[in-house]
């Protein structure tokens, strides 16, 4: 308990004013605990301090132990805030500020000791304001008699008996606080007070008990050790605290010593001043203004205290003696008789005789007549103990006078001690002043031994050896060894110029500049040498044979550079020194490159141009002129046409399927497109093989190596490197067009290439299409801007060649005319067309994903339909009457359109499904149209009549028998018209009619004669079908509309049939 007492005391009480005084002092603490809420669980220890300020206020403060021991506050109530105070149970109570807290204890004694501290500095500080006491037994206050005050002037506070209560207590007077202004009156250390003196004083604050008998003395023991506990003067008591316990119990244990007060027997029978004794409690603990350990200076406001023990034990052994000779039962009743009397006599002028008293309401105006009374009598009392006292030894002047004498001793030592203080801080400021100027010593030597490092570290770095010089200037460029060396002493060089190209000190000025001129050197015969070797090595790979491989037997191909690539791959990092140290030599060897490539490519390239031009096949002649256009030649040739137009469809087939036989083929006898395509393979691959090499061996990607990084060194000639790496607008430029500037000869090249193979085989022009888009697929897939720019300009200008060709179709198809004399059968477009188509589709094998798919398709539409256009205008120009013109017409029209179904099924293809199917239509269309007006002429009178009985049907079926031109006599006459024999005749004539219209002007040695031999087999049948559909229709109106006649037709669908079968 004292090791917290002084921890606390250090913790939250040192700290001092500016008169070196303390701003608070201990009183009193406990150890409590509360809820640590929802997030810490449990309970958390706690510590309630008590403490009075020097201005006389009183706080209450929360506070915590620390890991370290010490304890800081957390938080503060002024003592003024209290309300109420509620013992729960002996180890937890209920503090009411602005609001209630309920603190555990773990200790009932501490528990006790603390509240009692809190309610009496409580009444001190707030001179007696109202607080509600739950569950605590205190002291009552009553008026104090002559021997209370006797009492309490004498033995100082002690513990009372407290008394239950649960209402507000009111002090029946007000507080003197603990600390006033300094008092300089008393008895000196070690004197002992003259008897009489002593008496005086007694005898001043007992007035009314100076003939009565005396109270029992005062144990000696109880008088000393009272006031030395208290530490409080004895001419300032505790108003409203009982000094003295009026009690039947035994005498009780203050702090290990005891106390015995025993008590006159007749006190206890008095009926007024009786109090129901009480359980005693523990000792409050007085609040001390002298604190643990020394004190620095004495404080200018602090009370000195005139209490001496000498003089009190005499003091005390003179009273006790007085009292011992009065000391009797007779005269102790007659003592309370006169004070009850006295008391009476005081209440009675004060209108207390009322109901008041009984009803406990006491009037505020006698309340404070008799306060402002007490108050009086006892400032009398205290005057007359100070005059007493004063009176009572001469010895006090001269006491007072050492007293002063120390105090100005002391006030010149304290002035002593603030001019030590004064010279000490202006010690420490110089001192503070010379430490920092040493630190600062310190770090500028330190400062100066880093930079003399980084100086001597600098000047070896952009130090380069001589024998690395002379490497550069003479050893060989040739040899791989040579190479590294050379590698190595630029690497020296390097790192020279790098650490050295931020700086301007004169130091390393020179220096740099001798490396400078080394460097120019070296990049200047680096570049004399490479430019010479490009050239040479160019000259070595063509030979005698122009860079190309001549098989025994096949096409050529090219030559790759592989052996220029690793030896020129060699100077790869040469040439990255070169790219950083010197630009513009580095420009003008890139430049030098591309020149040599460019002559090396181009003598290649040419060379394998000519010779696969020379491998692409010429079409015949008649295979060039055939088209859209009317032919001369006669029909013989045409079919000739037409047969090999089939052989040129198979053949490009069979050479892609036979990998075998390309190799064997002979010079001419491949198609422009099969040549085109091997042609690109290679020189695709050369323009991306050389992509490949000119990136690793100039470095133009984005992958920012350096010549540091090549070379493995440090990270900060890397950083160096990174900064200045970036090269000029010109020299990237320069690089960017690499390969326009090595492969600017192939556009044109390749466009002559192309016109030349579509001059031999115009109709190869979807093919070349179709080979040019999946070049293009691939330089997609590469991402090389440079082929897909090449091969997508050679494709616009083949697609807008294909346009006109389609274009120069459509204009011979419109000028095709047939003579409206001679009836021709089959247009020449449309027995064209189907050869046409299967060329067309030869050349688009696995091409349905292509855009050239989709051209193909929209100029199969565009010639159809212009197709189609076109035979419906030369049918109406045909015959003469109009009858004869109408059957032309349908007749011109199923001829076409059976030859063009017939052969655009054969093909087989989906692109030409829809044209297959509208020219189905057209057929159908005119085939109906034509089989009923050749039926019309032999059989107009019964097809006549049996229309004009189904219209009368429809209308008005009654008037059929009263009609004459319907009547059963015009059936008759009718239906005799039409015997078997008559039929059969009939239509022996429609045969040879029909037979007439679709065999006509055709050669029967071609095969136009079997073309017309099909059209005309279906067109019989046709007419066969119509004419047994019209037989059942008059069978069945004339069950209808005749039942009754017992007239039918006399042939019958047998009839039909038979003489239908005869011709076909």
């Amino acid at each position: 308990m004292a090791d917290q007492r002084q921890k606390i005391i250090a913790s939250v009480f040192s700290r001092r004013n500016a008169s070196g005084n303390l701003e608070e002092a201990y009183v009193s603490h406990v150890k409590i605990w509360e809820d640590a809420g929802v997030e810490g669980g449990g309970k958390k220890p706690r510590y309630i301090l008590l403490s009075q300020a020097n201005n006389g206020s009183g706080f209450i403060h929360k506070s915590k132990l620390n890991t370290n021991g010490s304890f800081s506050v957390g938080k503060t109530w002024t003592l003024s805030e209290l309300r109420a105070v509620e013992v729960v149970n002996p180890l937890a109570f209920n503090i009411t500020l602005s609001r209630t807290y309920r603190w555990q204890t773990e200790n009932q004694d501490d528990q006790a000791s603390f509240l009692e501290a809190l309610i009496s500095l409580f009444r001190v500080i707030t001179s007696g304001a109202p607080l509600q006491l739950d569950g605590i037994e205190v002291a009552a206050p009553v008026t104090a008699d002559n021997q209370t005050l006797s009492t309490q002037a004498e033995a100082g506070p002690s513990r009372a008996p407290r008394l239950r209560s649960q209402t507000p207590i009111q002090n029946s007077s007000p507080e003197i606080p603990l600390a006033g202004p300094p008092q300089r009156i008393g008895p000196p250390p070690g004197a002992d007070p003259p008897v009489n003196g002593s008496q005086d004083y007694i005898q001043s604050i007992r007035p009314g008990d100076r003939s009565g008998p005396q109270p029992v003395p005062v144990s000696p023991l109880a008088a000393v050790t009272g006031p030395a506990r208290t530490r409080h003067p004895l001419n300032v008591p505790f108003r409203g605290q009982a000094t003295q316990s009026i009690s039947d119990d035994p005498p009780q244990i203050i702090s290990g010593q005891e106390s015995l007060i025993p008590y006159p027997p007749s006190m206890n029978a008095s009926p007024v001043l009786s109090i129901r004794s009480q359980k005693p409690t523990v000792r409050v603990e007085e609040f001390s203004t002298q604190q643990d350990g020394p004190s620095l200076r004495r404080d200018q406001n602090a009370r000195i205290s005139y209490f001496d023990a000498a003089n009190q034990a005499t003091l005390d052994r003179l009273v006790s003696i007085t009292h011992d000779s009065h000391l009797n039962v007779e005269a102790e009743e007659e003592d309370v008789q006169d004070t009850l009397t006295n008391v009476e006599e005081m209440i009675e002028g004060y209108e207390w005789a009322s109901e008041d008293v009984i009803s406990r309401k006491t009037t505020k105006g006698a309340v404070d007549l008799i306060e402002a009374r007490l108050l009086d009598e006892l400032m009398a009392l205290e005057k007359a103990n100070i005059h007493s006292f004063l009176e009572s030894d001469d010895r006090i002047g001269m006491v007072m006078k050492f007293m002063d004498d120390a105090i100005s001793e002391l006030d010149s030592m304290d002035s002593l001690i603030s001019t030590y203080k004064i010279h000490l801080n202006a010690a420490s400021d110089d001192i503070l002043f010379i430490q920092s100027q040493n630190r600062g010593l310190q770090v500028q030597t330190q400062n100066q031994r880093a930079l003399l490092g980084e100086l001597q570290n600098l000047l070896r770095t952009v130090h380069v050896e001589q024998h690395a010089l002379v490497t550069l200037t003479q050893e060989s460029l040739e040899k791989g060894r040579s190479i590294q060396r050379l590698e190595e002493a630029s690497a020296e060089l390097y790192k020279a110029l790098q650490a050295g190209r931020d700086t301007d000190m004169a130091a390393t000025m020179e220096r740099l500049q001798e490396y400078r001129t080394h460097n120019s050197q070296f990049c200047k015969r680096l570049f004399d040498f490479l430019s010479i070797m490009f050239t040479a090595q160019g000259k070595l790979l063509l030979g005698e044979t122009n860079g190309l491989v001549m098989p025994p037997r096949g096409l050529p191909t090219v030559i790759a550079h592989q052996d220029i690539e690793v030896y020129l791959g060699r100077y790869a990092g040469l040439m990255l020194y070169l790219k950083e140290m010197d630009e513009n030599v580095y420009g003008r060897l890139c430049a030098a490159y591309f020149s040599a490539a460019s002559e090396l490519h181009s003598t290649q390239l040419k060379s394998l141009l000519s010779i696969f031009l020379q491998s692409v096949k010429k079409a015949p002649e008649d295979d060039q002129d055939q088209g859209f256009m009317p032919t001369t030649t006669s029909a013989s040739k045409s079919a000739t046409s037409i047969r090999r137009a089939g052989t040129l469809i198979r053949s490009p087939i069979e050479n892609r399927n036979k990998d075998k036989d390309k190799d064997r083929v002979s010079d001419g006898d491949l198609l422009a497109a099969e040549v085109l395509g091997l042609l690109l393979e290679q020189i695709t691959a050369t323009i991306y093989r050389e992509d490949e090499f000119i990136t690793d061996f100039l470095q133009i990607n984005d992958a920012g190596l350096t010549f540091a990084d090549y070379m493995g060194l440090d990270n900060y000639f890397r950083r160096q490197a990174t900064r200045s790496a970036s090269l000029s607008q010109a020299t990237m430029k320069l690089i960017r067009n690499s390969l326009d500037l090595i492969f600017g000869f192939l556009p044109a090249e390749l466009k002559d290439f192309i016109d030349v193979a579509l001059s031999k085989d115009s109709m190869e022009i979807v093919a070349i299409l179709v080979t040019l888009e999946r070049c293009l697929v691939g330089a997609e897939e590469k991402n090389n801007q440079f082929v897909l720019s090449l091969l997508g300009k050679q494709q616009n200008r083949i697609r807008n060649t294909f346009d006109r060709h389609i274009h120069n179709q459509l204009k011979g198809i419109e000028q095709t005319k047939l003579s409206s004399k001679k009836r021709k059968g089959v247009t020449h477009f449309i027995k064209h067309f189907s050869s046409y188509a299967a060329r067309v589709e030869s050349q688009l094998v696995r091409a349905d994903g292509l855009e050239t798919r989709k051209l193909v398709d929209s100029a199969y539409e565009k010639i159809v339909h212009t197709m189609f256009e076109s035979l419906k205008h030369i049918a109406k120009m045909e015959g003469e009457g109009e009858d004869k013109g109408q059957l032309n017409y349908h007749v011109i029209l199923i001829e076409n359109m059976h030859c063009f179904i017939v052969e655009t099924s054969k093909m087989d293809n989906a692109s030409l499904v829809t044209f297959s199917q509208r020219a189905e239509s057209i057929y159908d269309e005119n085939l109906s149209a034509y089989v009923k007006m050749v039926l019309r002429r032999p059989f107009s009178k019964l097809i006549d009549f049996f229309d004009g009985v189904d219209r009368l049907a429809s209308s008005n079926p009654n008037d059929l028998t009263g009609n004459s031109t319907y009547n059963k006599s015009a059936l008759r006459k009718v239906v005799k018209e039409y015997t078997s024999k008559d039929v059969r005749k009939h239509i022996d004539l429609l045969f040879k009619r029909v037979e007439k219209h679709f065999t006509e002007g055709s050669d029967k040695t071609t095969t136009e004669d079997v073309t017309s031999r099909t059209v005309l087999a279906g067109v019989w049948k046709a007419c066969e079908e119509e004419l047994l559909r019209l037989l059942n229709r008059f069978s069945k109106r004339i069950a209808q509309s005749y039942s009754g006649t017992g007239i039918t037709l006399e042939f019958t669908a047998s009839d039909i049939e038979a003489a239908f079968h005869k011709h076909s």
